[in-house]
């Protein structure tokens, strides 16, 4: 791939933190991860939900810290997560990644539902839809899914996406990328079939 790429925006979707809500075009539509709830529960619903909380807010710290480097050079950290920071950075000076955009908010314009992927990459030239992970282990069913979802929406809007990754970020400073198959119809489906169940659901109830 040549050339600069863009990685459109999108003002008519708007997001709301606290409550985690997507609107488009003030309507509100289903999150990538809402839909996934009965996947990630299935992997993480014995799991203390303190210790859910504290993996949250872990992930959403190096995320930031990530957000921070990528869009303004500044390395904001606390002590606690510089080992995260340190396995980031060590990424990209291993690899050959040119960050593209950060927490990019999406949406797929026909089947209505949003997310927001993490850090579009060029990867040696390739478009790379790069997703971070900063858990104790990486969970292929969640990422393949999760990964599918993203690429799909933004396919949508015609941006092709070459490559998928998981970037695993780990405390000690170390990681682990994990590359996944570009088309992947199994996860597709998955994903379809979760968001057929939400619709079905919001409509039973609104009647």
């Amino acid at each position: 791939m040549t050339g600069k790429v863009i990685i459109p925006e999108f003002p008519e979707l708007t997001f709301e933190e606290a409550p985690h809500i997507y609107r488009l075009n003030g309507f509100e539509v289903p999150s990538v991860t809402t839909l996934m709830k009965p996947l990630s529960n299935e992997v993480y619903g014995t799991v203390d939900e303190a210790v859910l909380n504290r993996a949250a807010q872990r992930g959403t710290e190096v995320h930031e810290t990530i957000e921070t480097l990528v869009k303004y050079g500044i390395e904001d950290c606390a002590p606690e997560n510089r080992g995260y920071l340190e396995a980031f950075k060590a990424w990209l000076k291993d690899h050959h990644v040119d960050p593209v955009a950060s927490e990019c908010r999406l949406y797929h314009k026909s089947l209505r539902y949003a997310g927001t992927a993490d850090l579009p990459s060029l990867i040696d030239g390739r478009l790379t839809m790069v997703d971070v992970k900063t858990t104790a282990s990486l969970i292929e069913m969640l990422a393949r899914v999760q990964l599918e979802a993203y690429v799909q929406g933004y396919s949508s809007h015609g941006v092709a996406f070459e490559q998928k990754a998981i970037l695993h970020l780990k405390k000690d400073g170390s990681y682990k990328m994990e590359m996944f198959a570009i088309k992947d119809p199994e996860a597709w489906t998955v994903f379809g079939a979760l968001l057929t169940v939400n619709n079905y659901l919001k409509r039973s109830v609104s009647k």
